[in-house]
């Protein structure tokens, strides 16, 4: 059932794909004031679409709206951002432009994606613990592990609470997380992995748990990486991020990596906030020589991603 509440909080997603459908429909049900909003174009009418979540339990349906950043002159509310994280620079110019009192949360993948939005008062990052894909139009498919956790990098988490009162679902949770940087790092390794090797041997995510050849490759990134982010000050258990990885790559078997996705359909990745960024911040401690398998994939499929053949 509806929740009978009514809330004036504005609340905009930027980026219509899968996880921005879906938390739309979650926020609606809540009778929150949501609208999707196209982060690439400008100046078209706004539409309103009935958009279908299919959970494990339940499949919810609402009509959403959606308007682009020119129809915006002010918010007062939060800005949950879900798009790749290369329109990021984008994303931050046009909503320089915007008038009001709001909260930015990044629900991406990747280091420093956050660097666009310096200029911003209110930012956080989120590490999703949720699976999302596109079946239509539409129609996207949704998948909730556990709450996902959401912080301010430099510590700053005034407010988080409220903002988190006002995002959570039953279908979608988030918690507040003080040390964000940690699982930040976590996720972003965990990326690293898939996001490169699973499309590169042009195989499933399943690869890891079925080969122990990949289980090795993937371990000597995780080593690469995790020793970066020591000398960052940031600690992590190579043998815990190992055990994710694991578990991940069977609980996904015979599913398909965005990044591999993306390239199939001739879209840019994400791979320069993954191990390219890993790859920079080792050359700027004076160390590049850490971190060069991570380095290499990331070359690979920057490579593969501008093949059109």
């Amino acid at each position: 059932m509806k929740v009978e509440h009514s809330n004036t909080i504005e609340i905009y997603i930027v980026g219509s794909g899968a996880i921005g459908k879906a938390l739309a429909v979650f926020l609606k049900r809540e009778n929150k004031n949501v609208k999707l909003v196209r982060g690439s174009v400008d100046n078209i009418p706004d539409t309103e679409n009935e958009v279908t979540v299919i959970g494990k339990h339940e499949t919810l349906k609402e009509r959403i709206t959606t308007v682009t950043f020119s129809t915006i002159s002010a918010i007062h509310g939060i800005v949950l951002i879900t798009t790749k994280t290369f329109a990021n620079a984008i994303i931050a110019k046009k909503m320089s432009a915007i008038r009001g009192n709001f909260s930015i949360v990044l629900l991406q993948n990747g280091l420093n994606i956050d660097h666009p939005f310096q200029n911003f008062r209110s930012v956080f990052r989120c590490v999703l613990f949720s699976t999302s894909q596109v079946t239509g139009d539409n129609a996207v498919t949704f998948k909730s592990v556990k709450a996902s956790p959401i912080g301010n990098i430099e510590g700053k988490n005034e407010g988080l609470e409220n903002l988190i009162d006002q995002i959570n679902t039953p279908q979608f949770e988030f918690r507040s997380e003080p040390d964000i940087v940690t699982y930040v790092w976590k996720k972003t390794i965990t990326n690293c992995v898939f996001n490169t090797i699973c499309p590169l041997l042009e195989i499933d995510n399943g690869i890891f748990y079925r080969n122990p050849e990949a289980e090795k490759l993937a371990l000597t990134i995780i080593a690469e990486c995790v020793l970066i982010a020591e000398l960052q000050g940031v600690f992590l258990d190579k043998d815990e991020i190992k055990e994710n990885l694991l578990l991940i790559s069977q609980k996904s078997d015979g599913q398909l990596i965005s990044t591999y996705m993306d390239i199939l359909n001739k879209r840019p990745t994400e791979v320069e906030s993954l191990n390219l960024e890993i790859a920079k911040i080792a050359d700027e401690i004076g160390r590049p020589e850490l971190i060069e398998k991570t380095r290499v994939l990331g070359q690979l499929i920057q490579i593969k991603s501008t093949i059109t053949a």
